[in-house]
């Protein structure tokens, strides 16, 4: 007869097993992150070593903006109405690539910028990556382009500094254009903001947010992966566009800087005025919003939102395509951006 003694010895049998298995599959997975992150830290110091103003590709330059210098591509002639393009997360002034000729041909003076830590602009001085310092960085660059008001095109994450500093300065521009623009509208009753918690301890580490982001964000064999979670057409996804986002990885400290601005975005506790309704509505420069129909990443709703806060604001819808149209559908962005340029709200 088996014992009480003898059958609990048989019941813990196959828990061991299952601990021993478990156990050994987490000491498994922790040695391939630990080898991932050794490959990572080695690679960044063999590849992210020019710096940024002999990395560049030639015809740009820089202007001192705040607390920073911008690096800034043109394209038209100089006295010419100008355009600003701000770009969004991951991008920079290359990757307004199929869309400057367009625009250049039609009668503008365009002027594309890199916001730190995107692209090429040095990293600010001041480490600040809130939308009130970009938003400063913008109107300094727009100070530098002659007495002409400047049309002021904002993507994605672009469109909240854009919208921030036409909230501050809107006589220096003369149309503001919100493309799928990333604007984080908080509601009236929201929490006050909290920021700390176990997350940001651990992300305080600059070494490691460091490694982090060369390990996932900057290393080249998922860009194309990543670039594919932000547009509705996958095929336009390829080797040479991915390439064009990837050129500013060589940089210097470009994934550390990345790590600081990702960790400023997710910790940080901004009151923007872009950022709350009431801001939206003193705006009383036109405004019209170009949006990708099937964007995921800041849906179409959050555009007719931003509609409803502005009256006179227009909305194109773009069909077909996702969170950048500019690249997913080309001669139809260009051929709506000039329309909205053409007649302002």
């Amino acid at each position: 007869m088996t014992t009480r003694a003898t059958r609990r010895r048989q019941g813990r049998g196959p828990v061991l097993l299952a601990a021993s298995v478990t156990l050994g599959v987490l000491a498994l997975l922790a040695s391939v992150v630990a080898g991932w992150l050794l490959y990572t830290g080695a690679r960044l110091a063999w590849t992210e070593t020019q710096e940024r103003k002999q990395a560049a590709p030639p015809g740009g330059r820089w202007l001192a903006a705040h607390d920073t210098e911008i690096h800034v591509h043109e394209w038209g002639p100089p006295d010419a109405p100008p355009l600003l393009l701000v770009h969004g997360t991951g991008a920079w002034t290359g990757t307004w690539v199929s869309n400057v000729d367009s625009l250049k041909n039609a009668g503008y003076r365009v002027v594309a910028i890199d916001l730190p830590p995107f692209g090429y602009s040095l990293p600010p001085a001041s480490g600040d990556y809130s939308r009130q310092a970009q938003a400063r960085r913008i109107l300094a660059v727009a100070a530098q382009l002659g007495p002409q008001p400047v049309t002021l095109v904002g993507h994605s994450f672009g469109g909240g500094p854009a919208a921030e500093a036409a909230m501050l300065e809107p006589g220096r521009f003369v149309h503001v254009v919100l493309v799928d623009a990333a604007i984080g509208l908080q509601p009236a009753d929201a929490a006050p903001c909290e920021s700390g918690g176990a997350v940001a301890a651990v992300a305080g580490w600059r070494g490691l947010r460091t490694l982090l982001v060369g390990a996932v964000g900057t290393e080249p064999a998922f860009s194309a992966h990543w670039l594919r979670q932000f547009v509705a057409r996958q095929e336009v996804v390829t080797p040479e566009r991915t390439g064009i986002y990837q050129q500013p990885f060589a940089t210097r400290g470009f994934s550390a800087g990345l790590g600081d601005w990702a960790y400023q975005f997710g910790t940080g506790c901004e009151q923007a005025a872009s950022s709350r309704a009431p801001g939206w509505r003193r705006l009383a420069l036109p405004v019209s919003l170009l949006w990708g129909e099937q964007d995921s990443i800041t849906p179409l709703a959050q555009a007719r939102q931003l509609k409803s806060l502005l009256p006179r604001a227009r909305l194109t819808v773009l069909p077909g395509v996702g969170h950048i149209p500019q690249i997913e559908d080309v001669p139809r962005f260009n051929a709506a951006l000039l329309q909205v340029l053409a007649n302002q709200p």
